[in-house]
């Protein structure tokens, strides 16, 4: 057959990627300091000896001085290659360091891909036992039927560490969550489900245990082959080997289609263009089709879905709902065995991993997820049973969800007292990225505040879904504005039912009397009227600032649709400044290379004078002390320390003398260059600084230096963001971003509940 034009096209650019440099797709770097001469003689010798022999004294030390606890080998030997077959160890490669790339990606574990050109089963077996001294687990891949049963239990029972071919278990584990999502959907029991099986190798085989752990009854499971059924008549003849034989049924003989016929399930794991529309026409009503052969399946979805309108169809595909990729199983089941050291992978740990997909298929799906699906709706149905394989809580509910299970049956090297599971999710929250372990602490010292916060844009779905899971996650009872009959025409469409408030300022009666008076009272001197202020309260920052002035909302999150002034504004006429800030400003929190750094003004102060620059650099390393960051405070200009004669930096050397008075514990450093103030090298030029070590408040000469310096960071350096912080208001008062997503907003909400927190802290310390 000839490669179409775009076959052609794909061909090359795959080479094309796997040969660009560096080859291939993994790679191996040092993780310590190895500059000097003592770093080198601390990495090996004399220094590395003491590791040595602490682990020779106690061998789980290992697991202390070296890679070991977070160290997975990818092992083959190329004897089923995805759909290519037995084309030995070597051309296996490309795989097994695929395989890497994804172990890395979604859960953060170092690879070895290791191809053993070994065809005979016991001397694989003792080579992979040999060398697995070196691993904290081992995920076995591409061994071919019926070896590698015996492969896998053998490499199993002679070795102390988690063990799992995932040709096997992997397709079990997700097809598992599938189907308890699918039956539940369907109205069908499992005990009750008929399933037919095409194909019949180790996924095959894995899956059907899988299934009859999860409470489909083994007479209920029908097998097929290439041969057709497999039936005790098959068996009698020497046709099934001793895995096949567990499924032969003592039924007449027939084909794929005849054993279809009235069937609940179809799990096709065997080759495209095998399943017709006849023959699924003959299925039971409410039919599952899991078709999964790729990248032809067994049945088009669009072609089962014409010939049964009532079927749930899942395919191996990206461009179909409902994919079924084992990226959604090893990398979180290694993770979670890896943590708690784990000897095994049981079958509990299986089923965990199951039950933990399906369960987080039917959380609302984070807007981050939807976006990288193109902004498609994603919510529990028919065509989204399973979570995405870019949804990254996949790796805090399923590695979790695998430890815990581990724990509980024993095989982990930590004790039920030991381990913490609530603890353990918020370890593996952290390696989702540094923002998210801060702001994990933040949500977790607001968790059940039961405080108002207002969002003016009510009547937007970023708003209504990040509101959906502020509720969810207990950080505050959501104020939406808009129009009641059309935040609940939204909150309907996207099938979302949580506790709120909705207002609509142009129908409520405050905004005419009781809030239109406390504008005027505020703002007649400043040419404000009462009919003016009634007339500004129909615009929703106006009426949502008037909320928090008066008592009515404890604190106020907007601008998903305004910009960044219109919201501001109107905050600062009707709450104004905080008479005990110095300075009202809007500070950046970055997470960039494991760093949390605070950056400021970029959204207030335009160009401030000496005494302003002070008060930003005292208020900003505030807010740092409030996220639990010790501020160490760098004043950012064009030279270090006065060294440019052509042009003083007065007003910064000013600034600094007024912020030491203003807070005389404030450590603070400048004029210096960005590259000095982070650069621990770079410092030794000037041993009087008063700090040594990255700086972590960033003060700006101006605002256009800060803003161009947090964008830059953000697209260049890939840093992540949270702000601006907006500190130093009277009441609380957070502004976002247009482009800022659900996350961002559920972060800014609960950063404006820790402002409620620490004014009425501040408040209860006056009186």
């Amino acid at each position: 057959m000839v490669p179409s034009p775009t076959e052609k096209r794909f061909k090359k650019d795959a080479l094309d990627y796997h040969e660009m440099e560096p080859r291939g797709k993994v790679t191996v770097e040092p993780t310590k300091p190895h500059s000097t001469a003592k770093e080198l003689s601390l990495a090996y010798s004399p220094g590395v000896a003491y590791p040595c022999l602490e682990i020779e004294k106690n061998p789980e030390d290992v697991y202390r001085y070296t890679t070991k606890g977070n160290l997975v080998a990818v092992i083959t030997n190329g004897t089923a290659v995805l759909g290519l077959g037995d084309i030995g160890a070597l051309a296996s490669k490309p795989v097994m360091e695929g395989k890497g790339l994804l172990l890395k990606t979604f859960a953060g574990i170092d690879v070895f891909d290791i191809e053993v050109d070994l065809s005979d089963p016991e001397e694989f077996i003792r080579t992979v036992c040999a060398i697995s001294p070196t691993f904290g687990g081992i995920n076995l891949e591409d061994i071919k039927a019926p070896e590698c049963f015996e492969i896998e239990r053998r490499i199993s029972e002679g070795t102390d560490i988690p063990v799992m071919h995932d040709d096997q278990h992997g397709t079990a584990i997700i097809t598992g969550a599938a189907l308890l999502n699918a039956a539940e959907l369907q109205g069908k029991e499992l005990s009750n489900l008929k399933v037919v099986i095409a194909g019949a190798g180790a996924s095959a085989i894995a899956c059907a245990n899988h299934y009859i752990a999860l409470g489909v009854q083994m007479e209920n499971i029908t097998m097929c082959d290439s041969k057709g059924i497999m039936t005790k008549k098959r068996l009698e003849s020497g046709e099934l080997n001793e895995y096949k034989a567990l499924f032969a049924k003592d039924i007449v003989e027939g084909d794929l289609a005849s054993a279809l016929v009235d069937a609940d399930v179809l799990l096709g794991l065997s080759k495209g263009g095998l399943v017709d529309a006849p023959m699924v026409e003959k299925m039971a009503p409410n039919p599952i089709i899991f078709a999964l052969a790729n990248p032809e399946p067994e049945i088009m979805p669009n072609v089962a879905r014409k010939a049964r309108p009532d079927a749930i169809i899942a395919t191996g595909r990206s461009d179909f709902p409902n994919q079924v990729n084992n990226v959604l199983g090893f990398p979180y089941i290694f993770r979670g065995a890896l943590d708690v050291r784990a000897k095994d992978i049981t079958q509990g740990m299986k089923m965990a991993a199951t039950k933990a997909l399906a369960e987080l298929a039917k959380e609302p799906v984070p807007e981050d997820v939807i976006n990288a699906y193109g902004g498609e709706t994603l919510q529990f149905g028919k065509e989204y049973i399973i979570p995405k394989p870019f949804d990254r809580r996949v790796l805090i509910w399923e590695a979790s969800a695998v430890a815990q299970a581990a724990v509980n049956e024993g095989v982990a090297k930590l004790s039920k007292e030991e381990y913490d599971h609530e603890e353990y999710r918020e370890e593996l929250e952290a390696r989702l990225g540094l923002t998210w372990s801060v702001m994990r602490n933040v949500i977790n010292k607001v968790k059940g505040s039961g405080k108002k916060l207002v969002f003016p844009e009510g009547d937007n779905e970023k708003v209504i879904r990040a509101a959906a899971e502020l509720v969810q996650e207990s950080i505050c009872h959501p104020i939406l504005l808009g129009s009641q009959t059309k935040i609940q025409q939204m909150l309907d469409d996207l099938e979302l039912n949580f506790e709120c408030t909705i207002i609509d300022p142009r129908k409520d009666k405050r905004r005419e009397d009781k809030y239109a008076q406390a504008m005027f009272d505020k703002r007649h001197r400043k040419g404000l009227s009462f009919n003016n202020a009634q007339s500004l309260l129909k615009s929703r920052p106006y009426f949502a600032s008037q909320m928090v002035a008066s008592g009515d909302a404890d604190g106020m999150v907007g601008g998903v649709t305004r910009a960044y002034p219109d919201v501001l504004k109107p905050a600062l006429e009707v709450i104004g400044a905080d008479p005990n800030a110095h300075r009202i400003i809007g500070c950046y929190m970055m997470a960039v290379k494991g760093k949390v750094i605070f950056l400021a003004d970029a959204t207030v102060n335009v160009y401030p004078d000496s005494r302003t620059l002070a008060e930003i650099a005292v208020q900003t390393a505030k807010v740092a002390r409030r996220f639990g960051v010790d501020p160490k405070v760098a004043m950012l200009s064009f030279s270090n320390f006065g060294s440019s004669k052509a042009q003083r930096t007065d007003r910064i050397e000013g600034a600094m003398a007024i912020a030491r008075e203003m807070d005389p514990e404030i450590v603070i450093e400048g004029p210096m260059q960005a590259d000095t103030a982070l650069n621990p090298v770079i410092q030794m030029d000037y041993p009087f600084m008063e700090f040594d070590g990255p700086a972590n408040v960033l003060i700006c000469p101006n605002l256009a230096s800060a803003n161009i310096s947090y964008k830059l960071l953000e697209q260049l350096g890939e840093a992540d963001m949270t702000g601006p912080i907006l500190s130093g208001m009277a009441k609380p008062v957070q502004v976002v971003a247009k482009a800022d997503g659900v996350r961002h907003i559920i972060n800014m909400s609960a950063i404006c509940v820790m402002d409620v927190f620490r004014k009425e802290g501040i408040s209860k310390k006056n009186e």
